[in-house]
C-alpha cells in the first residue's frame, strides 16, 4: 500500500468514525432485529432459501432480494458482539476503507496522472452519497459488493496481462475473476455486471490494437459463466411472487405510459444529479418525493435529453478514437514499413520482451537500425533470441498500468514533448538522440542519451554508431545551412558529402543484416506529420478507454435499478450508487488530471495552485456534508426529521411512531395528523396513531384510526389485533371476539413482512383464547389454542406459549396429566425460558407428591431469571402452600423491591411482614402500597 492508498483509506476511516455510536435504524430493524437468520433462530442454511429480510423466497410475500452471504455476515457480527449495533457498525466502515482502496488500485491502472489517482480515491472517500450505505448497515450488501466487483476487474486485469505472456497463471486469474463476481452477486444482485464489464474491457483492448490470438477464448469463458450465473439467479431462484406497493414505487402504478417512460428516464438523471450535488440527501425518495413528469413541456426533459446526449457523445467520440487507433495499428494509415532483424521502423509502439517462467534472465537492449522506404529509423530493441508483443506509445498496457503511460513530467527544451513519452519531433530525435522509449528499458530509466547502450552491444554496433554520427551531422549541417540562408552550392554539397559517407558505411553494416537507404530530403516533413497523425491517435485512444471503462463503471451497476427493464421496489435509494460512483469518481479524476495536465505544459502556474486550492475546498466541503450527514443517521429521530422537505408523508408518520414510543404524545399526535394531511390512505400513518391513543386509554379514538387502517389495508393482522384490545377494553367482548377471529384467519397473501404478520396472528389466537378463559369458557379457549397449533407452521418459535396456554387450561379442569404433557412439550421447545420453568413448576405443585420435583423447577427459574419479579412472587406462594412462611417472606420482600411499581406484589409482600410480626416493616410497604 503506498501513500495516497494509506491516506485515501486513513480518510475514510476517519469520517465515519461518528457512525460507530450509532443505532439500528429503519431496515436495520426488519433485516436484523427481526431476522430469524440473524439471530440464531433458525438454521445457518436458510439464510440460502430466504431472502434479505428472512422470509422464504417461496412465500408470496417474499421480497426476492436474495443475498444470502450478506445476511450471514449479519450472523457473524450477532455471534461475536450479540446486538450491539457497535461491531456492525465498524465492519461497515472498515469495508468501506477497503473498497477505497481498490477505488485507488483501479484508478492506477486506467489514469496516467498522479492528480488523477489522488482525487479519484478522496473523492470516492469523502463523497456523502455514500452515507446510506455506510451509515445504514443494510448498506453492507453495497459496500461489499463493491470490493468484490473491483477484485474481480483486477483480476482479470492480471489475467490478460499473463494471458499475453502465455504464463499458465492466467487460468487462476480467470478463476479468481469469476469466483469474486459470484461472490459479489451473492452479496447484491447488482455484482452478476462485474463478468460484463471485464468483457467490455477487453474488448476495448482489440480495438486499441492489442493483438491476442487467446482473447476470444478469454471472452467465450466468461460469457458462458455469465449466462450461468444469470440463470441460476433468475430461473433457479424463486423470483417474487406479487408486485410492489404503490408506496414504494408510484411511478410503476401511474396508468399512462408516457407518464412512466418520460419519469423512468428522468430517474438516471436524478441519481447523475445526486453524485454532482449531494447537497439534499433523504432515507426514503418513494410516493411523491419526486413529481411524475406528465407533459413532454416538463423542464426536466431537457436534463434528459443533455445527460444522454452526453453520453451518446462520449460513448460515440471513444468508439470513433478506437477505430482510428486500429486502423493506425493495421497500417492503414501509414506508410508500409518493413521489419528488419525483429524490429517494426514505422511505428513507435513499446516492445517488450515475453518473459518465460522461472528465468531471471535479464535481456539486453540494443539500438538497431531499421529501414524503410522512407529513411533510417533507429529502434529499441532486444538482442534477436528475444520474442516481443507489440505495444502503444503512450499507453502501456501491461507494465506500470494498463491505460497509462509512465513519463517522468519533464518537457523536452528543443520540442516541447515529454521526454519519455516517445513523441519527440522527427528533427529534435535526429539531433539529439533520444528516440529511444527509455521507459521501456529498465536499466536507463528517465535516461535521455542511448548512445551507452550502442556502446556495450559490442563491436556490431559500431558501424550502427557511426552510421547514426553521420545522419546526425547531415542533418545537423542542412539545418544549420538553412537557419543561415547559406546557398544551394552548400546544401548540396553537404547532401552529397552526407550520402556517400552513407554509402560507405552502408556497405560495412551488410554482415549484421541490416540495409540502410539515403535520407529522403522530404523525411522530416512526412516524420513530422506521421508523427502527429501518431500521437494524436494514440492520445485519443487512451482518452476513449479511459472513458468507455469509467462509463461501465459508472452505468452496468446501476441498470437493475433503473425500472427500464423491471419494476423494482423503490424509485431512488442512495445506497445503490456506491459502486456506481466508482464510475463517477474515475471521470471526475481523469477529467482533472487532463486539466492539470494542460496548465503544467503551459507553465500556468499561478492557474494551477488556483486548481488545487479550489480542488481542497471542494474536498472539505464534501468531508464536511458527509460528517453533518453520519448524524443524521444516529438515531431513527434525526434520520426522519432530517427527511421531512423531502418525503414529508413518509418521514412524518415515521417520526410519529418514534415519538409515540418514547410516550412524547402530544408531539406526536401532532406530526401523525400531519402526515396524514400529506397522505389520508397511509394504513400505517393510521394504525400508529391508534396505537397512541391506546396508549392513553382513548380508547374510542383508537378503535376509529383501527378501522381507518383496515379500509386501507385490509390484511393488516396487528390493526386486527388492536383493534380487538381496545374494544375488549369497552367492554364490547362480543364484537372484539369476531375481530380477534378474523384477524387470526388472515392467510396473508402478499404481505411483505411475513414474521410480523404471523406474530400478530398468533397474538390474536392468545388474546381470544385469554377473552374465553376470563369468561369461564374453558373448552372454546381450548379449541383456539388447539387451532392455533394447527394453523401455525410447525417451527414457528411461539408454538411454545400455546402449549404453556393450553397446560394451564388443562389444568384448571383438573385434568393434571395433560397439564404436564403440554407444559413439558413447552419447556422442551424452550430449555432456558425462565417462564416455561415456573409454569411447569406451578403445574407440578398441584400434586403434592411432587412437591420437591416441583421446587426444582423453581430454583431452575430462578437461575435463568434472577431479576424477574414474578419468579420469586410463585416461588413464594409454593413456599406458603407448603407452610414455610418464613422462607416465603424473603421472597415476596424481593419481588416487591423488583417492581416497587407493582401494588399486588408489594401489598403481598407487607401481608406477609405483618403474618411474621415484622409491622415496621409491613407499615411502610403498606404505605407505599397506599
Amino acid at each position: 500500500m503506498d501513500y495516497i492508498s494509506l491516506g485515501c483509506c486513513s480518510l475514510a476511516f476517519i469520517l465515519y468514525l461518528n457512525t460507530l455510536n450509532s443505532g439500528f435504524v429503519y431496515d436495520d430493524r426488519r433485516a436484523i432485529l427481526s431476522n430469524m437468520d440473524v439471530s440464531g433462530s433458525s438454521s445457518w442454511q436458510n439464510a440460502f432459501v430466504n431472502d434479505f429480510w428472512g422470509t422464504a423466497l417461496t412465500d408470496s410475500g417474499s421480497h426476492g432480494s436474495y443475498r444470502p452471504l450478506c445476511v450471514l455476515s449479519f450472523r457473524l457480527n450477532f455471534i461475536l458482539s450479540g446486538y450491539s449495533p457497535w461491531g456492525f457498525h465498524l465492519v461497515n466502515n472498515m469495508l468501506h476503507c477497503v473498497a477505497t482502496g481498490l477505488v485507488v488500485k483501479v484508478a492506477r491502472q486506467l489514469l496516467s496522472s498522479m492528480w488523477g489517482v489522488i482525487v479519484t480515491g478522496t473523492l470516492f472517500a469523502v463523497h456523502p452519497i455514500h452515507t446510506e450505505a455506510i451509515a445504514g448497515i443494510v448498506g453492507r450488501a453495497d459496500a461489499a459488493t463493491s470490493i468484490c466487483y473491483m477484485l474481480a476487474f483486477l483480476a482479470y486485469l492480471r489475467h490478460m496481462n499473463w494471458r499475453i505472456r502465455n504464463d499458465q497463471r492466467q487460468w487462476l486469474a480467470l478463476a479468481f475473476a469469476i469466483i469474486t463476481s459470484v461472490i459479489a452477486l451473492l452479496f447484491k444482485e447488482t455484482g452478476i455486471t462485474a463478468l460484463l464489464l471485464c468483457v467490455i474491457f477487453d474488448l476495448i483492448c482489440t480495438l486499441c490494437g492489442q493483438c491476442d490470438k487467446n482473447r476470444l477464448r478469454s471472452i467465450c469463458i466468461v460469457l458462458s459463466s455469465l449466462v450461468c450465473v444469470a440463470y441460476s439467479r433468475l430461473a433457479l431462484i424463486p423470483k417474487p411472487q406479487t408486485s410492489f406497493s404503490s408506496a414504494d414505487n408510484p411511478i410503476s402504478k401511474t396508468t399512462s405510459a408516457w407518464t412512466r417512460l418520460l419519469t423512468f428516464i428522468y430517474l438516471p438523471v436524478f441519481n447523475f444529479k445526486l453524485l454532482v450535488s449531494p447537497h439534499v440527501l433523504s432515507f426514503d425518495w418513494g410516493m411523491d418525493a419526486i413529481p411524475r413528469i406528465i407533459s413532454i413541456f416538463d423542464e426536466r426533459n431537457i436534463l434528459s435529453i443533455t445527460f444522454y446526449s452526453a453520453i451518446t457523445y462520449l460513448i460515440w467520440y471513444s468508439y470513433q478514437a478506437l477505430l482510428v487507433r486500429r486502423k493506425c495499428g493495421a497500417g492503414k494509415q501509414r506508410p508500409q514499413t518493413y521489419a528488419v532483424n525483429g524490429c517494426d521502423p514505422g511505428s513507435h509502439y513499446h516492445l517488450q520482451p515475453k518473459v518465460q517462467r522461472k528465468s531471471r534472465t535479464k535481456h539486453k537492449y540494443v539500438q538497431r537500425q531499421c529501414q524503410s522506404s522512407e529513411g533510417l529509423y533507429v529502434m529499441n530493441c532486444a538482442s534477436s533470441n528475444a520474442s516481443y508483443t507489440p505495444g502503444n506509445s503512450t499507453t502501456n498496457f501491461w507494465k506500470k498500468g494498463w491505460l497509462r503511460p509512465y513519463t517522468s513530467g519533464q518537457i523536452c527544451t528543443d520540442c516541447k514533448q515529454e521526454i519519455n513519452s516517445g513523441q519527440h519531433s522527427a528533427s529534435c530525435r535526429a539531433l539529439n538522440n533520444n528516440n529511444v522509449l527509455t521507459y521501456n528499458t529498465p536499466n536507463v530509466l528517465n535516461s535521455e542519451c542511448c548512445c551507452h547502450q550502442l556502446m556495450s552491444s559490442g563491436g556490431t554496433a559500431a558501424p550502427q554508431l557511426f552510421s547514426l554520427a553521420l545522419q546526425i551531422i547531415a542533418r545537423s549541417s542542412r539545418s544549420s545551412s538553412s537557419c543561415s540562408n547559406s546557398t544551394t552550392a552548400s546544401n548540396k554539397s553537404s547532401d552529397s558529402s552526407a550520402s556517400s559517407t552513407y554509402s560507405s558505411s552502408s556497405s560495412s553494416s551488410k554482415s549484421s543484416s541490416s540495409q540502410l537507404s539515403i535520407v529522403s530530403p522530404y523525411e522530416d516533413q512526412w516524420m513530422q506529420h506521421r508523427e502527429y497523425i501518431f500521437s494524436h491517435a494514440s492520445n485519443s485512444c487512451a482518452n476513449a478507454c479511459v472513458l468507455i471503462t469509467s462509463l461501465a463503471f459508472l452505468i452496468l451497476p446501476f441498470l437493475p435499478a433503473t425500472n427500464l427493464f423491471f419494476y423494482v421496489g423503490f424509485v431512488v435509494a442512495e445506497r445503490l450508487l456506491y459502486l456506481p460512483s466508482v464510475g463517477f469518481c474515475l471521470i471526475v479524476g481523469f477529467g482533472l488530471s487532463k486539466i492539470m495536465d494542460f496548465l503544467r505544459t503551459r507553465r500556468m502556474q499561478r492557474t494551477k495552485q488556483m486548481m488545487i486550492i479550489s480542488l481542497c475546498v471542494v474536498l472539505c466541503t464534501l468531508s464536511a456534508r458527509t460528517v453533518l450527514r453520519n448524524r443524521d443517521w444516529k438515531d431513527e429521530e434525526s434520520l426522519y426529521r432530517s427527511a421531512v422537505r423531502v418525503n414529508p408523508p413518509k418521514a412524518l408518520g415515521n417520526l410519529g411512531s418514534v415519538l409515540s414510543s418514547q410516550a412524547r404524545y402530544t408531539e406526536a399526535e401532532e406530526i401523525l395528523l400531519e402526515a396524514i394531511k400529506y397522505r389520508p390512505n397511509m394504513a400505517d400513518v393510521h394504525f400508529n396513531l391508534g396505537i397512541l391513543y391506546q396508549n392513553q386509554k382513548k380508547y374510542s379514538f383508537a378503535i376509529e384510526s383501527f378501522k381507518n387502517a383496515l379500509n386501507f389495508r385490509p390484511n393488516l393482522a396487528v390493526a386486527y389485533l388492536n383493534l380487538g384490545i381496545s374494544l375488549i377494553a369497552l367492554g364490547k367482548c362480543q364484537e372484539a371476539a369476531q375481530v380477534l377471529q378474523d384477524g387470526s384467519r388472515l392467510n396473508g397473501t402478499g404481505v411483505r413482512d411475513r414474521n410480523s404478520h404471523e406474530n400478530a396472528r398468533i397474538s390474536s389466537y392468545l388474546q381470544l383464547g385469554a377473552l374465553y378463559a376470563d369468561q369461564g369458557k374453558l373448552q372454546r379457549a381450548l379449541a383456539v389454542y388447539r387451532e392455533a397449533l394447527h394453523e401455525l407452521p410447525h417451527n414457528y418459535h411461539m408454538r411454545d406459549v400455546l402449549y404453556y396456554r393450553i397446560g394451564d387450561i388443562f389444568g384448571r379442569l383438573q385434568k393434571w396429566d395433560e397439564a404436564e404433557k403440554h407444559h413439558r412439550a413447552a419447556l422442551n421447545l424452550r430449555p432456558k425460558e425462565a417462564g416455561v420453568h415456573l409454569s411447569y413448576g406451578i403445574t407440578l405443585a398441584r400434586n403434592s407428591s411432587r412437591a420437591s420435583e416441583a421446587e426444582f423447577w423453581f430454583k431452575r427459574a430462578l437461575k435463568l431469571a434472577p431479576e424477574q419479579a414474578s419468579v420469586y412472587h410463585h416461588y413464594a406462594e409454593f413456599l406458603t402452600s407448603q407452610s414455610r412462611n418464613a422462607e416465603a417472606v424473603s421472597y415476596r420482600v424481593r419481588a416487591a423491591r423488583l417492581a416497587p411499581n407493582d401494588y399486588s406484589l408489594v401489598v403481598a409482600a407487607a401481608t406477609a411482614l405483618r403474618l411474621m410480626d415484622r409491622k415496621v416493616e409491613a407499615e411502610i410497604l403498606y404505605r407505599k402500597f397506599i
